[in-house]
């Protein structure tokens, strides 16, 4: 495959079903098809709630990859109430009526929470930072083709258009860490949570300047 047949393009709402799709293959493939897809849905959504700048990796006319990020300057800082939360809010309410749709609601919010801790230590610590990448994500079958770092080349790229210096990232084990580290990301902040099956998850919050 020749990266030149995959082309970058902002995204279109009507990619949404096709990343909810990527999404649920990637990290949420175990369990009931049904639920699982409804807890990518939630995902994603509370992903575009935030964003302000979002760009689709395209090959052979479907989405293969996304890049989400925010930019303080474009949305004075906050996030207002907008269709996307309405939709993750729908989201989660719905995955309620199972349990399986309940351990993924309860993931959910765990992610939100470590990620609310590490902004917080990093704002203890004196960081402060003017964008940040939302959401990575790249079909199984294009990892290694390039696109990925093309789809973050391109969010930073908007970064620097829009002025910002200072922008940062969250992930976790379940994600390709290597590749910040492999980008020249700085780790800032980390944090192990271990899990009711004896298994851990760390979460790390990275940055860098632009």
């Amino acid at each position: 495959m020749s990266l030149n047949t995959v082309c970058l393009r902002p995204m279109r709402r009507a990619d949404i079903d096709a990343l909810v799709d990527l999404l649920r293959r990637t990290w949420y493939a175990d369990g009931e098809p049904q639920v699982q897809t409804m807890v990518a849905r939630a995902d994603l959504e509370f992903c575009l709630a935030r964003t302000t700048t979002a760009i689709v990796a395209e090959y052979q006319g479907h989405p293969v990859g996304v890049a989400l990020g925010h930019i303080n300057r474009k949305s004075g800082g906050r996030s207002p109430v907008n269709r996307h939360h309405k939709a993750a809010c729908k989201a989660m309410l719905r995955l309620m009526r199972t349990a399986e749709g309940r351990r993924g609601a309860r993931e959910l919010m765990v992610l939100g929470v470590e990620g609310g801790l590490m902004s917080a230590t990093a704002r203890r610590q004196g960081h402060t930072y003017d964008a940040e990448v939302i959401l990575l994500i790249l079909d199984h079958m294009m990892q290694g083709s390039g696109v990925g770092a093309r789809l973050f080349d391109g969010m930073e790229q908007a970064f620097r258009q829009a002025g910002a210096q200072r922008y940062f990232l969250y992930t976790n084990t379940g994600c390709n860490v290597g590749f910040y580290d492999h980008r020249g990301l700085t780790r800032r902040i980390e944090r192990t949570v271990p899990g009711k099956d004896g298994s851990a998850t760390t979460y790390y919050l990275y940055d860098s300047v632009l």
